[in-house]
């Protein structure tokens, strides 16, 4: 009775944002921010929101367009669109909550500064594509506890962003069946560190590898 939603934003029929998943939630909320060039005002944001699926070909549950044009120059706007099926016009299918500020682009540098944002933080508004990771299952890890068994989980890290899955008690085989999507900055990629830890309570965790 729910769904693991993400939202894609295209401009001319190229992806330009992709939020993350939000598992087993039928009122998500992102709190996520895009920065995005904007080239002709005429043409429109597509918005499509899907539920993911592990696995399979994800679930499309509706689309919105926001017209661009008819938004005021450097005035935070909220709008809350209508999700859409074309093969069912009748079907309500929820809505989605955007804030939206429309800026010249000198004047976008400026705002971004004001408002002091790390230079991490300038730079993820420049991310060039999507990571898309799926965590499956771990096989014969190391035991590190005394009962001969371990409660494992492993931590990500792709420059500034990081990601640490849930700990799967007594087991060297753990299953975690996680998905999650990190940003990429450079043109090459770069080099995603996966370290596999032991949970200890009370004391600090084991270093698997």
């Amino acid at each position: 009775g729910t769904s693991d939603p993400y939202v894609k934003f295209k401009l001319g029929g190229k992806e330009v944002f992709r939020s993350k998943t939000i598992h087993k939630n039928l009122n998500p909320v992102w709190e996520e921010k895009a920065c995005i060039l904007i080239e002709n005002l005429r043409e429109p944001l597509y918005i499509k929101v899907f539920d993911y699926d592990f696995g399979l070909q994800d679930d499309f549950i509706g689309s919105a367009f926001l017209d661009i044009s008819s938004l005021e120059l450097n005035r935070q706007t909220d709008v809350t669109l209508s999700l859409k099926d074309p093969h069912y016009p009748d079907h309500d299918l929820g809505s989605i909550l955007l804030s939206v500020l429309l800026a010249p682009r000198e004047e976008q540098q400026e705002a971004t500064q004001s408002l002091r944002l790390s230079d991490q933080h300038r730079k993820s508004q420049l991310w060039r594509g999507i990571v898309s990771i799926t965590l499956i299952e771990g096989r014969e890890l190391k035991a590190m506890d005394d009962n001969g068994l371990s409660d494992p989980y492993v931590k990500f890290r792709l420059g500034h962003q990081k990601y640490k899955s849930k700990i799967v008690p007594k087991t060297l085989n753990p299953q975690w069946r996680e998905q999650f999507d990190f940003h990429l900055y450079e043109e090459r990629g770069g080099i995603i560190d996966i370290t596999v830890w032991d949970k200890d309570a009370g004391k600090k965790d084991d270093f698997i590898g």
